[in-house]
């Protein structure tokens, strides 16, 4: 099996500095207080890249930045709730269950166009599937494979998501601290 985290480090320009990428035991705590596991290709990302976004517009939260809009407790209650109103109103639409729900997503991330990055989250977090939903809309696209799986194939153009820009990358990226 290919560790797509290594072949990130490949494609992916690390920032000079990292912030806030939290250590074992406070990625532990974190985990704890959640209620959840997260999947290791996740914690390896921010352990390595810290708080940022790639090409200043694929933001990543993290339970270690204080920051609204990258904190990680606080940005999921506010996605997940928005996304419950959403289905409240149109469950034709938005069909998927949220965390702590069965199967439910979780976020991972956002975009500068305001699309949502999630996990469909299930009992094993080493399989959780990529769920991207575009800004104001429910339009979305699921990608069976992990978030490091997904960003190398994303900047490597071996998969095109319909929802984000087409010049996004070009087979290389950088990571911008926040």
């Amino acid at each position: 099996m290919l560790d797509y985290v290594e072949l990130l480090g490949n494609v992916i320009t690390a920032p000079e500095k990292t912030f806030d990428t939290g250590s074992s035991e406070e990625w532990n705590k974190f985990e704890k207080e959640i209620g959840i596991i997260f999947p290791d290709d996740y914690k390896k990302i921010i352990r390595k890249y810290g708080t940022g976004g790639l090409e200043n517009f694929i933001w990543f939260l993290t339970p270690f930045d204080s920051d609204n809009n990258v904190n990680y407790a606080k940005r999921m209650r506010w996605m997940l709730d928005a996304y419950n109103v959403s289905k409240s109103k149109f469950p034709d639409d938005f069909k998927y269950n949220t965390y702590p729900e069965k199967d439910g997503l979780l976020p991972w991330g956002y975009t500068d166009n305001g699309d949502e990055l999630y996990w469909k989250t299930s009992s094993s977090p080493e399989n959780w599937e990529i769920v991207i939903y575009e800004s104001a809309s429910s339009e979305n696209h699921n990608y069976k494979m992990s978030l490091a799986e997904f960003l190398y194939k994303l900047i490597t153009k071996q998969l095109i998501c319909d929802i984000l820009p087409d010049d996004l990358f070009n087979g290389k990226a950088k990571m911008y601290c926040y």
